[in-house]
């Protein structure tokens, strides 16, 4: 019994780019450079490209993407290990479903997909400092208002070079 494995070599060479897109987001958000030594944030695009992922490949693939990028999260991150990429893995499940049934593949979309996760990981954050380390609610809040502001543009950047990745891959052989 003979057995081969065929591979589709666009698909692999599209994964790798998500990969890589990834990873260079993650390498240039969590680098210590201008906007630390200023007293900013870090910028956190990874839910934004996590989402247009999920929405251009679907729920599997989204929730494949997040489970990476939640590990490179928790590399570090003061949470508890793995809550980073339970979060990412379900939010790029979550995104994939709701663009094959409910959301277009457009940019306005995805940036409320991952504004929807940075708020909602910035109102559980605020509520925890506050009720453990009684650090006013308000402050908290408006500093994770700044991580959520200053991700949108490499958010939307994520987007289009994601798409970008998807056309090139996703083309006809002439």
């Amino acid at each position: 019994m003979r057995f081969s494995l065929s591979v589709d070599k666009r698909r692999v060479g599209k994964i790798l780019c998500y990969l890589l897109l990834l990873t260079a987001f993650y390498v240039l958000s969590d680098a210590r450079g201008v906007l630390y030594g200023m007293g900013l944030p870090t910028v956190n695009a990874l839910p934004f490209l996590v989402a247009a992922i999920a929405f251009f490949e679907g729920p599997y693939t989204g929730g494949c993407m997040g489970f990476y990028s939640g590990l490179l999260l928790s590399i570090s991150s003061s949470t508890m290990e793995g809550a980073e990429t339970l979060i990412l893995a379900l939010f790029g499940v979550l995104c994939g479903s709701a663009g094959v049934v409910l959301l277009r593949r457009i940019l306005p979309s995805v940036l409320a997909c991952g504004c929807a996760l940075l708020a909602v990981r910035g109102a559980i954050s605020a509520t925890y400092y506050t009720l453990f380390y009684s650090v006013p609610f308000l402050s908290v809040a408006a500093r994770y208002a700044q991580i959520l502001l200053l991700s949108l543009l490499p958010g939307a950047a994520g987007y289009f070079l994601v798409r970008a990745v998807y056309r090139r891959f996703s083309e006809d052989d002439i």
